[in-house]
C-alpha cells in the first residue's frame, strides 16, 4: 500500500518499459477480442444458414401436406406411454396416419375418419 501511495505522490513519470508493456497488453487484448468477434460472426452466419434451410424444409413439407389430399403413405403410429402413465398400466395406442417425407424430414398427419 505504501508503494502505491509513494508512486502516486511521486513527481517522477512512467518509464519507457512500463509504457511499452502497457501498450503490448492493450494490443494483445485487442487482437484476442478481434479473434472472438470473427469467430462469433462465423458461428452466427452458419446458424442463420442452418435455420433458413430448416425453415425452408418445414415450409415445403407444410405445402406438400396442405396441397396433397390422400397423397401420403398410409401407416400406423404407435404411442407407448412412459413414466407415471406406464406405471399405472397405460397400454400402447395405435393411430392411423398419412406419412409425408421430404429432404430427410418426416411428418405424420392423422387420417380423416
Amino acid at each position: 500500500m505504501k508503494n502505491i501511495r509513494k508512486k502516486l505522490l511521486s513527481k517522477r513519470g512512467e518509464t519507457l518499459v512500463e509504457i511499452l508493456i502497457a501498450i503490448l497488453i492493450i494490443a494483445l487484448s485487442a487482437a484476442m477480442f478481434a479473434g472472438m468477434y470473427s469467430a462469433a460472426m462465423r458461428i452466427n452466419t452458419s446458424a442463420r444458414e442452418q435455420d433458413k434451410a430448416f425453415n425452408d424444409a418445414v415450409t415445403e413439407l407444410d405445402e406438400m401436406i396442405d396441397g396433397s389430399e390422400g397423397e401420403g403413405t398410409d401407416g400406423q403410429l404407435t404411442y407407448t406411454p412412459v413414466g407415471d402413465t406406464a406405471d399405472q398400466g397405460g397400454a400402447p395406442t395405435n393411430f392411423d396416419v398419412e406419412i409425408f417425407t421430404s429432404d430427410g424430414m418426416t411428418v405424420y398427419r392423422g387420417k380423416k375418419a
